[in-house]
């Protein structure tokens, strides 16, 4: 595997899955708040969006443990991976977090100290991982991610390869008998354990990392991007007419693995693909801060009245067309204006001052370097919303 490979298809597919999660949060914000589609534009847009939130968070935990994966330095201590990891997601998380203070507000000083610290998603309350900007919960589980990543990998990378395939079937069977095991129970207990419960969002970041860990060792068996997209589809249908919660994660996931597997695959032997392209590249790297951004213009369009519950097929084209472009206008400032100077502010840091850590993640044959960065995302969105899908 050349180690100097890059994962651009991946990074663009980040825009898309962005844009998903935008969807679902349009639909259920102005369009169709209960998701009942009650004429025929809102009949289409709910079969194209319904669950598209969850669809876009889910790929994006697998597919951040697997660019983590990809992109770990041979030999990293963990002070310096969680460095690299907070300079990344907490500059944009913080100005955007300040910025629902004042668009958002009814936060108490409970709900800031958990946004703050992406502790949100630990407590099963909707007054905190619903509050400010929602589809920050996301990160929460990030953070967790992060936290855990120097354990895992290092148990992950000792198993031989027909071990690692049996991990990433684990990981499916557990996302799909908790989605199963939690339909007899209320909505708000089916929704935070899970959806919003970091330990088992888990079970999709380490199925990331097995991805990545079979793609790089030659390993992975899987179909070609194309019909693993092919896949996904029926996959997104099928979710129409399944329970909730099975109808969040469970049945995409083995699609969206396929996806994120063979875009990877793609990459490394050098095709090119639609995602690869250099404008879905760049659009893939403002994906974060359109994540982050895209609720609270929501929030400020509807303060101004700008987007009508109630709406006819022109004025729903222009709405969204509206609170889209202006969605993508602020995260482009926060892209340039907040997130890359942090990244290159925080990280002149001398490296010595990340060695604190005394877990290192052991060097082996290097890993090619791949796009830094990760969700969603989703919401509830990441997405997505609550925008919690």
């Amino acid at each position: 595997m050349n180690r100097n490979s890059r994962l651009p298809a991946l990074t663009g597919l980040r825009w898309a899955a962005a844009v998903v999660v935008f969807g679902q949060h349009l639909l259920e914000r102005y369009f169709d708040p209960h998701l009942q589609a009650s004429h025929q534009l809102r009949s289409v847009l709910w079969a194209a969006l319904v669950n598209g939130g969850a669809l876009g968070v889910s790929f994006f935990f697998v597919l951040s443990g697997f660019v983590l994966t990809w992109s770990t330095r041979p030999g990293e201590r963990a002070g310096a991976f969680w460095w690299r990891r907070i300079t990344k997601i907490y500059p944009a998380t913080l100005v955007t977090t300040l910025a629902a203070v004042a668009i958002v507000g009814v936060a108490g000083p409970l709900q800031l100290a958990t946004h703050l610290t992406l502790t949100q998603s630990w407590l099963p309350r909707a007054d905190v991982y619903g509050a400010l900007n929602p589809v920050s919960w996301s990160l929460s589980v990030e953070a967790f991610f992060y936290l855990s990543f120097p354990l895992l990998l290092p148990a992950l990378r000792r198993l031989r390869t027909p071990a690692l395939w049996g991990v990433a079937v684990l990981m499916v069977e557990f996302v799909a008998a908790v989605a199963v095991d939690l339909i007899p129970f209320g909505r708000d207990t089916q929704l935070y354990i899970a959806y919003l419960l970091p330990p088992v969002r888990m079970a999709e970041f380490t199925l990331g990392i097995v991805l990545a860990l079979l793609v790089r060792r030659g390993t992975w068996r899987g179909p070609g991007l194309g019909w693993s997209f092919a896949l996904l589809l029926p996959a997104y249908v099928g979710n129409l007419f399944l329970p909730y919660p099975v109808n969040q994660q469970a049945l995409t996931l083995i699609p969206v693995a396929f996806v994120i597997a063979a875009a990877a695959r793609a990459d490394v032997r050098g095709r090119r693909t639609l995602w690869s392209r250099p404008l879905m590249v760049y659009l893939g790297e403002l994906s974060f801060a359109f994540y982050l951004v895209h609720y609270l213009v929501f929030v400020a369009f509807e303060r101004f009245n700008l987007l009508p519950h109630e709406a006819g097929p022109a004025a729903a084209a222009l709405a969204t067309a509206s609170v889209f472009s202006f969605s993508l206008i602020a995260a482009m400032g926060l892209y340039h204006w907040v997130e890359v100077p942090a990244l290159e502010m925080l990280r002149r840091r001398p490296s010595g001052r990340h060695r604190a850590g005394s877990m290192v993640i052991p060097p082996q044959r290097a890993l090619a370097a791949g796009p830094d960065g990760a969700p969603t995302s989703p919401a509830p969105v990441q997405p997505t919303s609550p925008s919690m899908r």
